[in-house]
This record gives C-alpha cells, sequence and structure tokens, in this order.
C-alpha cells in the first residue's frame, strides 16, 4: 500500500470482533471503541495517517459535539499540535454538549452559522497556514486508515476469529471509512459487500463525492476500485435526529457495546433487519462495525488544561 509507513502510531489493533447472537442470528461485531489509549472509535484509524509529520498548527471541522472533533483534539494535543475546530449547529442532547465541552478544553474553536460557512472558515485557516483536515478525516489519506483496517479484519477471518460475512454495516457520514473498507475488502477477494448506512444529507455527501474518493483512494493505495452499497433509508430527519430504530438499537445492544443516535445506533439498525442473511443465519453471517467511541468522556473533561480560547 502506498505510503503505508507514513503514519503515528495511535492505536491498540487489532481491536476485538465477537458474535452477538443476543441481538439477532448470525450477527457478528467488530469494536472499535477502545482503538486507541484516551479516545476510540474509528476516528484514530484515520488520524494515524492525517497527523503523520503535521506542521504545529491543524485544523478541522465538524457539527457541534463531533466526534471526529474530539479525537482530533485529543490525539493532536498528544503529537504535540495546536488543534483548531470550526463548528457548526446540531441538535442538541447531554451527549453532544459533553463531547463539545471536551472538545473546547483541547482546541481553538471557531464558530459558524452552518457546514457550509464552515467550510469557507476552514480554508481560511488553510491559508493561515494551518494543515487543514477535512471534516471526518475523509481524504484519499486518511481512507487509508480503513484500508489498513479492512486488512485487519481479512486477518482474522482468515484465522477463524470470525466468519466471513455477507454484509458488513458501517455508518457513513463522510465515507472514508466506508470506502477504505470497500478497497480492502475488495482486494481481498472476499465475497462481501460493504454497506454504508447513510447519516448525513444527500447536499453534504453525494454519491459522486463518495465514488470520487473511492477513485482517489485506489489511486493512491494502488488497489483496485470499488464501491460500497449505500443505503439512504435510515436517515430518519437528518444529520443527529434520531430515528425510533436506532433509539431501540442503542438500548438492545447497551450490555454490550456503547452506542449513540446519530451513527452507530442507526448503522445497527440496518444490520439487525438484514433480510437476505436473515434466511440463513448459520450460512450469511453479517458484521457490524461499531465506530463509536467506548472511553469515558467524564475522564477527558476532567484531563483538559482549558488553555485553548473561542473565537
Amino acid at each position: 500500500m502506498t505510503a503505508a509507513a507514513d503514519r503515528v502510531d495511535l492505536g491498540v489493533r487489532p481491536t476485538p470482533v465477537f458474535e452477538a447472537a443476543a441481538l439477532r442470528p448470525g450477527l457478528w461485531i467488530k469494536d472499535d471503541g477502545a482503538s486507541a489509549p484516551h479516545y476510540g472509535g474509528n476516528k484514530p484509524r484515520k488520524l494515524e495517517y492525517l497527523l503523520h509529520d503535521a506542521p504545529r498548527g491543524i485544523a478541522t471541522m465538524g457539527a457541534r459535539g463531533s466526534h471526529h472533533a474530539l479525537a482530533t483534539a485529543v490525539h493532536g494535543t498528544l503529537c504535540g499540535l495546536e488543534v483548531h475546530v470550526v463548528a457548526f449547529p446540531r441538535p442538541a442532547n447531554e451527549h453532544v454538549e459533553a463531547i463539545y465541552a471536551a472538545t473546547k478544553r483541547r482546541a481553538v474553536m471557531h464558530m459558524a452559522d452552518d457546514m457550509f460557512a464552515a467550510r469557507d472558515t476552514l480554508e481560511g485557516l488553510r491559508h493561515d497556514g494551518m494543515r487543514v483536515i477535512p471534516s471526518g478525516g475523509s481524504s484519499p489519506v486518511g481512507a487509508l486508515g480503513f484500508v489498513r483496517a479492512g486488512r485487519e479484519l481479512v486477518e482474522q477471518i482468515k484465522a477463524g476469529v470470525c466468519p466471513e460475512p455477507r454484509h458488513v454495516y458501517v455508518a457513513m457520514g463522510t465515507a472514508s471509512t466506508v470506502v477504505g473498507l470497500s478497497l480492502a475488502l475488495g482486494s481481498a477477494g472476499l465475497d462481501t459487500q460493504v454497506c454504508a448506512i447513510r447519516v448525513v444529507p444527500e447536499d453534504w455527501l453525494s454519491r459522486s463525492d463518495v465514488e470520487q474518493l473511492a477513485r482517489d483512494t485506489a489511486a493512491l493505495s494502488g488497489l483496485p476500485f470499488a464501491m460500497p452499497s449505500i443505503d439512504d433509508t435510515w436517515l430518519g430527519g437528518g444529520y443527529g435526529e434520531p430515528t425510533t430504530e436506532a433509539m431501540a438499537a442503542v438500548a438492545n445492544a447497551s450490555g454490550i457495546v456503547k452506542l449513540e443516535s446519530t451513527y452507530t445506533g442507526k448503522a445497527l439498525a440496518a444490520a439487525c433487519v438484514d433480510s437476505q442473511a436473515r434466511v440463513d443465519a448459520e450460512c450469511a453471517p453479517v458484521l457490524f462495525w461499531q465506530t463509536h467511541n467506548s472511553h469515558s468522556i467524564e475522564a477527558l473533561l476532567n484531563q483538559g488544561d482549558g488553555s485553548a480560547h473561542a473565537s
């Protein structure tokens, strides 16, 4: 893989994969919750590549309470970098506000009226000399983290840790996670389809955007082009708006994995009604890739030094 060595080591790998038949027959879970110390989930895998050889100042963006923004602030500051975050409004709840508070303790915050204004502000920070890390860490370089993650799963399948799944269900916010997995699993010759469960509106991320990211990542990695299957039916009222199905999935999984309703609850809800795999659960397992951080936000709130300033 091109640029495979150009990364910092942030994580604890491989992350576990286990059967979760209590949620539905034939379901397996790949749990990235503790994929790195201090802050886990899917973000550290991308940041390993995006923070490599970074200048002192970096900037990124996300909705208020963005997990990507907090992960960047946590791991960026641990790498000795000054982190700037551009935030825009989203539906609020206690979890969102805790994530935002933990981010604010580690990053210089810039507020924008909406996602499109945030993009403009981020571009201004680029002109000021910051290295810009795109929303969600989604770039061909960031997607290399999930090419590597997909290869990790392939090795676990070969070792007999889990069966080869018919489908891999993953929440899709900015697409680098699903793109990297699609390229890795496709190049390994698995008969596995990555099912990207949309959690953002089409005008934030179009199908052509996903295809372009897949083409660019394929060119960077040297792998054959591959695309996830995009499922638009689980979004509900919009980004950050909970659905009945997502809330039920979060509650049902509470004794197994720690989820939330914006991303992982919607993806697990989709995995739990996979009608194709239900026909024969033993021969057609499915896998849910758990991308949510499982470390305590309370600990992060207590660890921050409060030195950043709002702007």
